[in-house]
């Protein structure tokens, strides 16, 4: 409200200072320094008046373009800081799950060697154990077949000896001592 009547006063003024160019006015310079002065207030007056609304609006969607965007690069800022924070956090994190599994494979490989050392103990002992035993049935087997060897030789032997070198009287000792022998069993 106070525009149009702000726009009809400055129309209202400056109507006689238009009319008074028109004529080629009077001859008093003052004021017509003063009536070009006022003709240039009139002319901005309408101008501002016409150009008012579109500038307000150009000028208050540009600064709310401004506002948004500062508030966008605001938001983008806390975004990154947030971010970094939780990057940092998992960086830590990070570090902290390497050491632990660097720790936990340590003992899993300590572990692992103890079981490999007892485990191979064993193996080592139970082979040893099946070793001696084996080596014992062998020697077993050949005092076994060494002694049924040198009975069945000194048998032979004591066959060809009795046939060979004994006398018909020293057979029938040997036969009266067996028979005589095996009675009494």
């Amino acid at each position: 409200m106070w525009r149009r009547l702000l726009f009809l006063a400055i129309l209202c003024v400056a109507a006689p200072a238009l009319a008074s160019e028109a004529h080629g006015g009077g001859g008093n310079p003052a004021l017509g320094a003063v009536v070009k002065i006022l003709n240039l207030v009139a002319f901005f007056g309408i101008l501002i008046y016409i150009m008012a609304r579109p500038l307000r609006g150009f000028f208050e969607k540009h600064t709310e373009g401004i506002r948004s965007s500062i508030d966008d690069s605001r938001t983008k800022e806390r975004e990154a800081v947030d971010l970094e924070a939780q990057a940092r956090a998992l960086a830590a994190t990070v570090d902290a799950e390497v050491e632990a599994l660097r720790a936990r494979f340590a003992a899993d490989r300590e572990r692992v060697k103890t079981e490999l050392q007892t485990s191979t103990t064993k193996a080592l002992a139970r082979l040893r154990t099946d070793h001696e035993r084996s080596l014992r049935q062998l020697e077993d087997s050949f005092r076994r077949d060494l002694m049924a060897h040198a009975l069945h030789a000194a048998q032979a032997e004591a066959v060809r000896s009795l046939k060979t070198d004994l006398t018909p009287a020293d057979r029938a000792r040997f036969l009266e001592t067996v028979t005589a022998g095996g009675e009494g069993a």
